[in-house]
C-alpha cells in the first residue's frame, strides 16, 4: 500500500509544481490576453484514473494554468458519469485540499477496518453514480447550458478516459455549442473509432465546428517538461480565439 501511495503522490505532484512551465506556456502564447474563464471536466465511470492519480495530477496542472488564465478566478471544475456535477471552485490556494477531497481514491481494502475515510468524492459516490457509466454528450450539454453571457471565453479542459464507442451524440452536441463562446480542449487518448480521433470528418461534415481540439499528450511519459503539456493544450484555444466571430 505504502508503495501505492507513493507511486500515485509521485505521479500527482505537488500543487504548485509547474508554476514557471505553466507561466511561460501563457506568456509564449499570448493566451492571457484572452483573459479566458477556466473549466476541467473529468470522468468519474471508473476507479482506475482515481486511483491511479490520473484525475489528481489533471486537475493540479488545471489549478497552475489557471492560476496565470485567469488569476483570482480560479479553475470551475465538473464531474460527468451519467449525469453532470459542479464541483466546488478549484483555487491555487485551496489546491492541496481539493485535490485531496474531489480526486483521490485509494484502492479498495480487504477489510472494512482498513478502508480510509470517505473524501468528499466518495462521501457523494451514490448522488454523483460514481464508477459506472461516463457521458460525454450530456458533460458538454450541461456545461454549455451553465455558460454566462458576459463575453468572457470559455476553455474547458475535458477529459475523456478510455473511450471506445463513437457516439452521435458529442457530435451532435458539440455542433450545438459551436456558436457559442467556449473551446472545447478533449484531453485523452480515446479508440481509433471515436469521433475525438476523426475531427478533420466531422469538420469536413460540419465546417463550422471550429472550437473543437484533441490532444492526446497531456498525460506524457514522466520527464517530459510540463511546458510542452501546457502549451500542447492552448495553442488551439489561442488559435480560435484569433478567428473572426460571428
Amino acid at each position: 500500500m505504502a508503495a501505492e501511495e507513493a507511486l500515485v503522490s509521485k505521479r500527482v505532484g505537488k500543487p504548485g509544481k509547474g508554476r514557471f512551465a505553466a507561466s511561460l506556456a501563457v506568456r509564449m502564447s499570448k493566451a492571457k490576453r484572452n483573459s479566458p474563464r477556466v473549466v476541467l471536466a473529468f470522468p468519474g465511470g471508473n476507479r482506475r484514473p482515481f486511483e491511479s492519480g490520473e484525475i489528481a495530477g489533471m486537475a493540479r496542472r488545471a489549478a497552475t494554468l489557471g492560476e496565470f488564465l485567469a488569476p483570482g478566478v480560479g479553475v470551475e471544475p465538473w464531474i460527468y458519469t451519467a449525469r453532470t456535477h459542479r464541483l466546488p471552485q478549484l483555487r491555487p490556494a485551496n489546491a492541496a485540499e481539493w485535490i485531496e477531497d474531489w480526486t483521490l481514491v485509494p484502492p479498495k481494502s480487504l477489510l472494512t477496518r482498513d478502508a480510509p475515510p470517505d473524501n468528499q468524492l466518495l462521501a457523494n459516490a451514490k448522488r454523483y453514480g460514481l464508477f459506472d457509466s461516463r457521458n460525454a454528450a450530456e458533460a458538454v450539454r450541461a456545461i454549455t447550458a451553465g455558460l454566462p453571457e458576459d463575453g468572457v471565453p470559455t476553455l474547458v479542459l475535458f477529459h475523456v478516459w478510455a473511450p471506445s464507442s463513437d457516439d452521435p451524440a458529442l457530435a451532435d452536441q458539440l455542433e450545438a455549442a459551436s456558436g457559442e463562446n467556449v473551446f472545447w480542449q478533449f484531453l485523452g487518448d480515446p479508440d481509433l473509432t471515436h469521433v475525438l480521433r476523426n475531427l478533420d470528418e466531422l469538420r469536413a461534415e460540419a465546417p463550422h465546428i471550429t472550437n473543437v481540439s484533441l490532444f492526446r499528450g497531456w498525460n506524457m511519459p514522466e520527464g517530459i517538461p510540463e511546458y510542452f503539456l501546457f502549451r500542447g493544450a492552448l495553442k488551439p484555444f489561442v488559435r480560435w480565439c484569433r478567428q473572426p466571430k460571428n
